[in-house]
């Protein structure tokens, strides 16, 4: 009866340690992720087509992204995320993207294995007054290239 205990609370004691273990694995600390895909780029009624997006979240709470059209366009930010991905990661952009200094917020989505970018989204203005969105749909990384 004694060992049959042992062995009860043994197993009870090593479940309860594997636990945290596993859902801090869930949770992002960082990313860099660059993807390929679809989207536009919507700036005072102009409109430009994206074809990928590099996404940096640092550990800082700072976050990084380029948008790639017939040019390179940088942006800055912070980055938050609950501990469940499937409600995004928040962004809030305080530089970059249009001229001057632009301020806005964005949401990120990333596919299942928590690394790649699935879609991802921005909007808001500059200090000079010009407005931007962002939408982006990732290419399917099983889908295969003609």
């Amino acid at each position: 009866m004694r060992k049959t205990i042992s062995i009860i609370l043994g197993l009870a004691i090593v479940v309860w340690l594997a636990l945290p273990a596993t859902t801090v694995a869930q949770r992002i600390v960082s990313l860099q992720s660059l993807a390929h895909g679809t989207g536009t780029l919507v700036t005072n009624g102009d409109e430009s087509k994206i074809s990928a997006v590099l996404i940096i979240l640092r550990e800082n709470g700072e976050a990084e992204f380029t948008l790639f059209t017939d040019i390179q366009l940088y942006g800055q930010g912070q980055w938050s995320a609950s501990k469940d991905l499937s409600q995004g990661i928040d962004l809030k952009i305080t530089g970059g993207v249009v001229k001057g200094e632009a301020k806005g917020i964005g949401k990120l989505f990333l596919r299942a294995d928590g690394k790649s970018i699935a879609t991802f989204a921005m909007h808001g203005a500059s200090n000079t007054g010009g407005k931007f969105s962002v939408s982006f749909v990732a290419d399917d990384k099983n889908e295969a290239k003609p």
